[in-house]
C-alpha cells in the first residue's frame, strides 16, 4: 500500500467518523431541543400557576386584613360591656352590703323587741302585741333602709351615678308574719 492509498483510507475514515459525529450531534441536538421545549412548557405552566397563586395570596391577605379589623372592632365594642359588668359588680357589692346591714339591724331590732316584750313564761302574747312587735320591726327596717339610702347617696356623689333596683316599696311593705289575717292562729287561739 502506498502512501496515497493510506491517505485515501485515512480520509475515508475521517469522513466516516465526521459523518457519524454529525449524525450523533443531530440526534443529541434533537433530544436537547425536545427537552428545552418540554422545560419551556413547564416554565409557562409554572408562571401561570404562580400568577394564579399570587392573585389568590393577595385576595387571602386582603381577607385576613378585613377579618382582623373586624375582630379588633368587635373586641373594642366589648370594652363597654365589660365596663358595665364591672359597674354591675360594684352595684351588686354595694347592694349586698346594704342588705347585710339591713338584715343585721332587723335581727337586732327583733331580738330587742322580743327581749323587751318577753314577760314571764305564764304570759301568752295576743295578736295585738305581735302586731306591735311587727310594726317596731318594720320601723327598724325603714330606718335601716333610710340609713342605707343615705350611705348610698354619699357613695353616689363620689362615684358615677348608678340606679339601684328597689327591692320593695317601703311605704307599703309589711312583712308577711305581721300582716293581719282572718285565719291566723297564735298560741292555740284563733284571732280575727
Amino acid at each position: 500500500m502506498s502512501n496515497q492509498a493510506l491517505m485515501a483510507w485515512s480520509v475515508v475514515v475521517v469522513a466516516v467518523s465526521f459523518a457519524a459525529l454529525c449524525v450523533y450531534l443531530i440526534v443529541t441536538l434533537k433530544a436537547a431541543r425536545e427537552t428545552l421545549v418540554s422545560v419551556q412548557g413547564t416554565i409557562k405552566e409554572a408562571n401561570q400557576t404562580v400568577g394564579m397563586l399570587h392573585t389568590k395570596v393577595e385576595d387571602l391577605t386582603n381577607n385576613v386584613k378585613v377579618i382582623s379589623e373586624d375582630v379588633k372592632n368587635k373586641i373594642r365594642s366589648t370594652d363597654d360591656f365589660f365596663q358595665a359588668a364591672r359597674n354591675a359588680g360594684s352595684t351588686l357589692k354595694e347592694t349586698t352590703g346594704a342588705v347585710r346591714d339591713i338584715s343585721s339591724t332587723l335581727s337586732r331590732a327583733v331580738r330587742q323587741q322580743v327581749a323587751a316584750l318577753e314577760p314571764g313564761p305564764e304570759h301568752k302574747k295576743t295578736w295585738t302585741e305581735w302586731f306591735k312587735i311587727g310594726m317596731n320591726v318594720v320601723s327598724a327596717v325603714r330606718s335601716a333602709k333610710q340609713q342605707g339610702k343615705e350611705e348610698k347617696a354619699i357613695r353616689a356623689a363620689a362615684e358615677a351615678p348608678v340606679e339601684e333596683p328597689r327591692l320593695y316599696d317601703s311605704a307599703a311593705y309589711v312583712p308577711e308574719p305581721f300582716q293581719p289575717s282572718a285565719h291566723r292562729v297564735y298560741n292555740g287561739h284563733s284571732h280575727n
